[in-house]
């Protein structure tokens, strides 16, 4: 939570900094509502970055350099669950940028996490899912872990729907026959 709102004094002071042609108050009541948009859905936000880049302090940036583009844009947007969607959107572009200009890191956050809380036994899935194309794991992320549907998670990517459930059904196949092979599973499972 102290990691959130350092993030969030950071953006925020980032955007009282910016010379424009809003208004004092146009500025505060955009702050405020970032503000609300990171206590909404910062976790989300981060668990997507983090599906993306497997480290916490990238993921991390990812949410601050989502909220500056809150700030900087300032959409008018229409409901929580557009709030949503444009906050996830623009989270999983910058994830994809900065996979495209960082060298991936050798240690994995997650695992690590996972050892130091005892939780070895959860770390091998953790693995198979890495291990599946982005494709698969961003849709599969966004259906199971944020409960999206097949159609809004269509909309969000920018795909066809019967795109998104191949994705999921290959997904699911790929992670069955990583966890079948390496971890010697059921193919029923």
């Amino acid at each position: 939570m102290l990691r959130r709102l350092a993030v969030w004094r950071t953006a925020a002071a980032a955007g009282r900094e910016r010379p424009g042609a809003r208004s004092a108050d146009r500025c505060e009541a955009v702050n405020r509502q970032a503000e609300r948009l990171l206590d909404d859905f910062g976790d989300s936000i981060l668990r997507l970055a983090y599906s993306y880049l497997h480290s916490i302090e990238d993921a991390e940036e990812v949410l601050q350099d989502t909220l500056l583009q809150f700030l900087r844009t300032a959409p008018d947007l229409q409901s929580p669950a557009h709030e949503k969607a444009w906050l996830l959107r623009a989270a999983a572009n910058l994830s994809k940028n900065r996979l495209r200009y960082n060298a991936r890191r050798r240690t994995d956050q997650l695992a690590e996490e996972l050892v130091a809380e005892e939780r070895e036994d959860l770390s091998f899935v953790w693995e198979a899912v890495r291990s599946l194309p982005p494709g698969y794991r961003e849709t599969l992320h966004l259906f199971y872990q944020e409960g999206y549907s097949t159609g809004e998670i269509a909309r969000l990517l920018g795909q066809k729907e019967t795109t998104v459930c191949t994705h999921l059904a290959r997904g699911r196949e790929k992670l069955r026959a990583i966890l079948g092979e390496a971890y010697d599973f059921d193919e029923k499972v």
